[in-house]
């Protein structure tokens, strides 16, 4: 599983550092050219490397939702709240 992949071995993935042309900042996740992931849009340059710098302080036990299956993957009374 690709998500297990990056858990255990994110230093063998590639983050590429991107400008859209409207000034917003985000990155890429990839592996041989293979682009696995595209974050959000970060506002500032430096708000894009906290970005970065959080995922790779936490992506060994961040939470995964896997929207792929068709479950309910929040519970009743949290998607009645929304």
């Amino acid at each position: 599983m690709i998500i297990h992949a990056i858990r255990e071995h994110i230093d063998v993935f590639t983050i590429t550092r991107k400008c859209t042309v409207s000034g917003k900042f985000f990155f890429r996740l990839s592996k041989g050219g293979l682009v696995l992931a595209t974050s959000r849009k970060y506002s500032t340059e430096l708000r894009l490397s906290k970005g970065i710098d959080e995922i790779m302080r936490s992506v060994s036990e961040a939470e995964t939702l896997d929207f792929s299956v068709d479950e309910l993957i929040f519970p009743e009374e949290e998607v009645a709240a929304l």
